[in-house]
């Protein structure tokens, strides 16, 4: 195993076919140019498809699809227009300095971060050939999973406690679609990645006191990396021999920054009851909300 694994290290990608959502800033954009560079197809799932087209514009190997993960119809037809593809990146994901609510009115951290990719990894399984990557994040390891209010509609929202709610989803989401994808054979396996502390434009979500988020921008540079690095997990996931179900994160000190690795999750992250009340809870709140 590569101690440093760095981008000298990604293989050559020809030949594949990667989606990766998010993807024109940050982390996923960084991941779009990686992998781009090493000879991957991309198709960049994105919000707003005018900075999304640029992209691919620069990139040349690369094409658009519209997603915006506020809406399950608009997830529904995104997944219509996916071909196979051999990886899929679930990188999009937001914060709010405020309650939001999505277009189906789910609060929208637990929306955008958690269902809304569910529901489009769950129409696009069978098109995906080889690997599946979850973005998880350190947050999950204060965030408490609530799921008789999981939209803040009567406990006191604070964007510390939505975000790491929705990333402590994503965790046993990830956990709980790889065991499935392993009980029915299916082809693709699933990796779970966090970036550490990257410094990107998705703020702090660790903190909710404005005063206590301008200390943390101050210590990010310090303590942080920078966006290419943070997306190493992500990269290293998706192309390194992995047993499924993997957690991959810096090597640092805690796990903030650093070379990717197979990283500690909490026990309530791999808890089998809670994973499948979640899934659930998921398919249940979808199908109410597409009716």
């Amino acid at each position: 195993m590569t101690k440093n694994w760095t981008p000298s290290h990604i293989p050559d990608l020809t030949g594949q076919t990667w989606l990766i959502t998010g993807a024109t800033n940050g982390i996923g954009l960084e991941t779009a140019n990686m992998a781009s560079h090493r000879g991957a197809h991309l198709i960049l799932a994105a919000r707003n498809v005018e900075r999304a087209t640029r992209v691919a514009n620069r990139l040349g190997n690369a094409e658009v699809i519209h997603l915006d993960l506020d809406s399950l119809q608009s997830v529904q037809t995104a997944a219509e227009q996916v071909p196979k593809v051999d990886v899929l990146i679930n990188n999009a994901g937001l914060t709010t300095n405020r309650r939001e609510t999505t277009n189906d009115r789910f609060e929208r951290q637990w929306g955008v971060n958690f269902l809304g990719p569910f529901h489009f990894t769950n129409l696009i399984l069978n098109k995906v050939q080889r690997r599946i990557v979850v973005l998880g994040s350190v947050a999950h390891q204060w965030g408490e999973l609530d799921l008789d209010d999981p939209n803040f509609e009567h406990r006191p929202w604070t964007k510390r406690a939505a975000y790491a709610q929705s990333k402590l989803a994503d965790m046993l989401w990830g956990y709980e679609l790889s065991k499935r994808l392993r009980a029915s054979n299916h082809p693709s396996d699933v990796q779970i990645a966090h970036p550490g502390w990257a410094i990107t434009n998705l703020g702090v979500p660790a903190v909710s006191q404005p005063i206590m988020e301008r200390i943390a921008n101050l210590l990010a540079p310090v303590v942080g990396q920078n966006a290419k690095y943070g997306a190493l997990p992500t990269l290293y996931a998706a192309t390194q021999p992995l047993p499924t179900g993997s957690y991959i994160g810096p090597n640092g000190p805690f796990q903030t920054r650093g070379f990717p690795t197979r990283v500690k999750r909490t026990a309530t992250a791999t808890n089998n009851d809670l994973a499948e009340q979640l899934w659930a809870y998921a398919e249940q709140a979808i199908t109410s909300a597409t009716e």
